[in-house]
């Protein structure tokens, strides 16, 4: 097989443009193509000035740097300083920003002023896809993910940690300041750097310290970044947050099997999911008007309030109970037979177990107490197996929602909602892969709960336009029309 001529000392003979040289359904045009369709109207709603200070030197375009910033999350590029050098080496970039080169600070800058808006560039791209009727609002699932943030978990300390850490502090510190005396005695009277930092430092413990210390305060602070908690994810623990997401499919044909647009997101330092599933479909239902029919979601967010409150609003949701219907043994309490009339229990030997009385959980939880006879289960066959308690017998604890409890179970029973449930899998867990995968979401670059938010919603949004990238590319007489989509309403 001959081999192709090769020289780097070959010129051209016309000077290519960076035109030709970026191919027609390059992602690089699409985000390009999205930018530019936004009227003054969609910026003005975005908070964002397109009109420059008439004072001064020429500031860059902001339509140039939030392509560039949307590109960069849909590529995998979330730094300030590799967006730079991309905009100086990359061709897509060099065509995406006109060969203008934006240094870091610039960058930087912009991100930092807009951020908050990334929330509504998000719901943007959502109703451009609802808009474009590419959404089927059939389904919708709904899961969270443990990131990691900027900070490392052996900086996390609690109480105990803490106070350790301040007596080491202090040490120090009068260790620097007895330096700093003998320093006056001969003369030169200063205040070394190493003593202002750790006068800082120990202002920093101190606030953690009150922080942890307060009755309703966290078990742990990391002084990193105060909003990280200490997660369990599936790579052990992480000092991070819990990442939330809602996702749709999009309708069948429109960009191939895995075409998924994610409908809302959501982050907050709790490593429990109960508490975010209503927000969270609220705020899917805001972002596509009408809402999903069904939402899928995963053991995690069970809990008898959540039951009720979804039952309240009229949503539809399919989750498994938190004990997954295992161990279900023939003395389960699933297995006792509520009386209304007389608010008592009948296990399944036919004895009764009276209402006692309400305790409260750590939790907030409100839990009925039912027991049964001491006489009655001592001299029952199932002692034993039922329960071993020989002083009051065998114990009910019964939240107040129980009976919407059972009811749930069994339509998670029903042929129907297994095979819907099983669609959450393909749903919400791809999504996740490509956002840590492909998009780099496996940490944040940024620190504190709000900052997170807005990188989380970036990433989000990055990850709808590779979606709404892929139906452009397919759909080349409709480019138009899905460009005109996403003109706010």
């Amino acid at each position: 097989m001959p081999v192709r001529p090769f020289s780097r000392d070959q010129s051209w003979l016309l000077p290519p443009s960076l035109d030709e040289l970026v191919p027609e359904d390059h992602s690089v045009r699409f985000v390009a193509a999205f930018v530019d369709s936004l009227d003054a109207s969609a910026w003005d709603e975005l908070g964002i000035r397109l009109a420059g200070d008439p004072l001064g030197t020429a500031a860059y375009h902001p339509r140039l740097l939030m392509a560039v910033w949307l590109h960069g999350f849909m590529s995998g590029i979330r730094s300030a300083r590799k967006l730079e050098r991309a905009c100086l080496e990359q061709l897509p970039y060099m065509w995406l920003a006109n060969c203008q080169r934006p240094d870091h600070n610039t960058l930087w800058r912009f991100y930092r002023d807009n951020r908050k808006s990334m929330r509504k560039l998000l719901k943007l791209t959502v109703r451009t896809a609802v808009k474009a009727g590419l959404v089927d609002l059939a389904v919708q699932a709904l899961d969270g993910t443990k990131v990691s943030g900027n900070a490392t978990g052996d900086r996390s300390y609690k109480a105990e940690g803490l106070e350790k850490l301040m007596k080491r502090v202090d040490g120090a510190i009068a260790d620097l300041e007895a330096q700093n005396r003998t320093d006056e005695e001969r003369g030169r009277c200063r205040l070394p750097k190493q003593l202002a930092k750790m006068k800082a430092l120990r202002e920093h413990v101190e606030v953690a310290l009150a922080q942890v210390m307060a009755e309703e305060g966290p078990s742990n602070v990391n002084l990193a970044d105060p909003d990280a908690r200490l997660m369990k994810s599936r790579h052990g623990f992480v000092a991070g947050y819990n990442a939330q997401a809602v996702v749709s499919p999009l309708r069948e044909g429109v960009a191939g099997a895995s075409g998924l647009l994610i409908t809302a997101v959501g982050v907050d330092n709790e490593p429990s999911d109960y508490a975010r599933l209503v927000p969270m479909i609220e705020e899917a239902k805001e972002a596509t008007i009408t809402g999903a029919e069904v939402t899928l979601a995963d053991a995690g967010y069970h809990s008898e309030a959540n039951l009720e409150a979804v039952r309240e609003k009229g949503y539809r949701v399919l989750m498994p109970d938190r004990q997954g219907g295992k161990g279900v043994g023939p003395y389960h309490r699933d297995r006792f037979v509520y009386e209304r009339e007389t608010d008592s229990y009948t296990c399944p030997e036919g004895k009764k177990l009276e209402f006692r009385g309400v305790t409260k959980r750590r939790d907030g939880r409100v839990i009925r107490v039912y027991h049964g006879s001491r006489e009655d289960c001592l001299s029952c066959p199932a002692f034993g197996r039922c329960t071993k308690n020989r002083w009051h017998g065998r114990k009910l604890q019964v939240g107040v929602y129980e009976e919407v409890r059972l009811k749930h179970r069994e339509v998670m029973e029903s042929t129907e909602a297994k095979a819907l449930y099983k669609l959450r899998k393909e749903l919400v867990e791809p999504v996740f892969g490509i956002l840590k995968e492909v998009q780099g979401a496996t940490r944040f670059l940024l620190r504190g709960l709000a900052n997170v938010q807005g990188e989380w919603e970036l990433l989000a949004t990055a990850f709808n336009l590779r979606t709404l990238w892929r139906v452009w590319r397919r759909r080349r007489p409709e480019r138009s029309l899905l460009l005109r989509a996403a003109q706010p309403s």
